[in-house]
């Protein structure tokens, strides 16, 4: 605005030299600080106070969140009853959490920009998780040893010994 006044100035000062040099001078001024203050790159605002605690609760939230979404009309067992009702206290303390990481004379813009960069790194987290996951094979080298039957037949099992034979040595350490 006040590069296009001073040309405007300037073509209407052209016989009066002395003008004109002061707003060529002020031109150069301003174009100077345009281009130091388009170089400036901002940072980052700070992280919240609690973030660790907000993302590993964040973490815990993204199961409780899947699991709300995949049982969507049917009923559920006790077990995700209760999972999801943790899913709330969750949100809770989340919210609570952030509320606690406000600062004493922070506008509410700058606390908004800092809980949303928060929440943004918790969501590049969760989906960078999701990605790394799902190129993971899901058969390990290691479980070829083990027998491919789990249950145990009569025959390999260890020989069982008697009530009375397993007290005997206890009873033999006592009277000693």
């Amino acid at each position: 605005e006040k590069l296009e006044t001073l040309d405007k100035e300037l073509a209407v000062a052209t016989d009066k030299p002395k003008k004109a040099e002061k707003l060529n001078q002020q031109k150069n001024k301003l174009e100077d600080r345009k281009k130091m203050l388009t170089n400036i790159t901002p940072t980052a605002p700070p992280p919240l106070k609690h973030q660790g605690e907000i993302l590993q609760l964040r973490k815990e939230l993204v199961p409780l969140i899947n699991l709300e979404e995949s049982t969507k009309g049917r009923l559920l067992s006790v077990k995700e009853t209760q999972s999801l009702a943790r899913k709330d206290e969750i949100l809770e303390e989340i919210s609570q959490l952030e509320r606690d990481s406000r600062g004493w004379f922070e506008d509410d813009g700058s606390f908004a920009l800092r809980v949303e960069r928060c929440r943004a790194v918790a969501n590049s987290q969760s989906k960078s998780k999701k990605g790394s996951s799902a190129g993971k094979s899901t058969g390990g080298g290691a479980k070829t040893a083990a027998p491919s039957n789990p249950w145990i037949s009569a025959s390999s099992a260890k020989p069982r010994t008697t009530k009375s034979a397993a007290k005997a040595p206890s009873a033999n350490k006592k009277k000693q």
